[in-house]
C-alpha cells in the first residue's frame, strides 16, 4: 500500500519520463456520497493551512490540482470501482481535515500518507480514528461478484480440460453426460478463450482482500500472522461471501 514509480524511457529522444502512481489512484471524482454506509472517520486537527490540506490530497488522489480552490472549506467525493465501489469522502478548512470511507484500506493508507507529510513538515496534528467494524462485511460483500465470476471461469476451464480428456477416450461421450458438462464440453474452446489470463492473484482481487485484512489490523493495533494464509487458502479452495465474512469476524475476535 505505497506510492509506486513507473519509469518509461523513449529511446529515440533518449529520455526517461516518471510518471508516479498515487497511494489511492483508483479513485475517481463522484458527484453523490452515500452517507447510509457503514463509515469509518479519520480526522486530523492541528496548526496547518487549507493550503497544506489540499496539498496532502494532492499527493493522494489523481486529478487533484496543486493550487488549492479559493474557499474556507472544500468538500470533495470519490469513488473506486477497483474494488467493488467503495466510496471516500474529503472535507477539509483550515486546522481540520476530516476522511470518511466505508473501506478501512482506504483510511488505513490516508493515516499512513498523512501523517508521513505531517511529520516531514514538522507540523503537529491530533489524530481520531474511528472504525466501523461492519463496514468490513460491507466491503467483502462489494469485491464478492468479483472474485465469483474468477473462480467461476476457473472452475469451469478444469471441467472442461477433463470432459475433454474423458471425449478422447471415449467415442460416445455425450450419451451419458449431464446436460451442464455437455455444455462445457462443447463450449471447451471458448471457456478457454474467456479463461485466458484470468487469474485470483494476478487479477488483483486477492491483494483486495489481503489490504483489507492488513488495514484492519493495523488500525486497531493487531497482528495478522496466519491471517493472510487463511484468506488464501478459503479462495483457492472454499470460497463463500459467508465464509469469508466468517473467517474476517473469528480473527477479529
Amino acid at each position: 500500500m505505497s506510492d509506486d514509480v513507473a519509469e518509461i524511457g523513449a529511446e529515440e529522444e533518449d529520455q526517461i519520463t516518471t510518471h508516479y502512481i498515487k497511494a489511492l489512484s483508483t479513485h475517481m471524482r463522484a458527484h453523490d456520497f452515500d452517507m447510509y454506509r457503514p463509515m469509518n472517520t479519520l480526522q486530523f486537527s492541528g496548526s496547518f493551512s487549507i493550503a497544506e490540506a489540499h496539498a496532502w490530497l494532492h499527493h493522494l488522489l489523481p486529478n487533484v490540482p496543486s493550487k488549492c480552490p479559493p474557499a474556507d472549506t472544500v468538500t470533495n467525493n470519490y469513488r473506486s470501482d477497483a474494488n467493488g465501489g467503495t466510496q471516500l469522502q474529503v472535507v477539509y478548512s483550515k486546522g481540520s481535515a476530516t476522511f470518511r470511507s466505508d473501506c478501512m484500506t482506504t483510511i488505513c493508507i490516508i493515516r499512513d500518507k498523512v501523517s508521513e507529510q505531517t511529520m516531514k513538515m514538522q507540523i503537529r496534528v491530533e489524530v481520531v480514528c474511528e472504525l466501523n467494524q461492519e463496514s468490513v462485511d460491507h466491503c467483502l460483500k462489494l469485491i464478492d461478484p468479483k472474485i465469483s465470476a474468477i473462480l467461476t471461469i476457473e472452475k469451469e476451464k478444469l471441467y472442461a480440460a477433463a470432459l475433454k480428456e474423458l471425449e478422447s477416450n471415449n467415442d460416445n461421450v455425450f450419451s451419458f453426460l449431464s446436460p451442464a458438462n455437455a455444455r462445457l464440453l462443447r463450449d471447451h474452446d471458448m471457456i478457454y478463450e474467456k479463461a485466458d489470463g484470468v487469474d485470483v492473484e494476478e487479477s488483483g482481487i486477492l491483494a483486495i482482500v489481503e489490504n483489507l485484512m492488513v488495514a484492519r489490523a493495523k488500525l486497531s493495533g493487531k497482528s495478522i500472522k496466519g491471517k493472510l494464509e487463511a484468506i488464501r487458502d478459503l479462495i483457492a479452495n472454499d470460497y463463500t461471501l459467508e465464509k469469508m465474512q466468517a473467517l474476517f469476524k473469528m480473527m477479529n475476535d
